[in-house]
């Protein structure tokens, strides 16, 4: 090359009178907003446990009043649960028709998984329940009717809490009990 320092400095300049160019990109930020707290395993378990169990309880003849507070669940979920409510009556209706109701249950989670990514969360669970029935025919029945029903829990984050956002089943179909409603 004949004129190096030439080349060099015909570089730097363009590259000075491109940089002005640029758009402003605003100022510079350091790392993603923060993220909300990772919620610990038994938060999430109780809340699953509360709402399963307030999901179960709409199976009875005097269901008992909601015990999850309203603040661990998303709009979503209430909107589904209150859109399962009619199921669930129709259900019991005709049920209660041939003669049977269920009086009282059991229900007790087992958290099989967590995982966390970012505001979701999912939980991994198995439920065990079981519900004690009365019969025009026969009366209250001492053993209960019970299921094993592996499910998973979807959580959003918001502000500082985690809400509830869906609790499906693992396994799709026929064979569901009453409480669970799919769709």
């Amino acid at each position: 090359m004949k004129h190096p320092t030439y080349t060099v400095a015909v570089a730097v300049a363009l590259g000075l009178a491109l940089a002005g160019c640029q758009p402003d990109a605003g100022p510079l930020t350091s790392g993603s907003p923060a993220a909300a707290p990772s919620p610990s395993r038994s938060e999430l378990a109780a809340i699953v446990q509360a709402a399963v169990e307030d999901r179960n309880g709409t199976v009875l003849d005097t269901p008992p009043a909601m015990s999850l507070a309203r603040e661990h669940m998303t709009a979503a979920y209430l909107s589904k649960r209150e859109r399962d409510l009619s199921t669930v009556a129709r259900s019991k209706a005709g049920f209660k028709a041939m003669g049977f109701w269920y009086t009282s249950f059991s229900t007790k989670i087992t958290v099989e998984s967590v995982e966390v990514a970012g505001s979701e969360a999912s939980v991994r669970f198995k439920e065990l329940t079981e519900e004690y029935q009365t019969s025009t025919a026969n009366g209250p029945s001492s053993i209960p009717s019970g299921y094993s029903l592996v499910q998973t829990a979807t959580f959003r984050s918001s502000g500082d809490a985690w809400q509830l956002d869906s609790i499906s089943p693992n396994v799709h179909g026929g064979g569901l009990p009453m409480s669970v409603v799919e769709g």
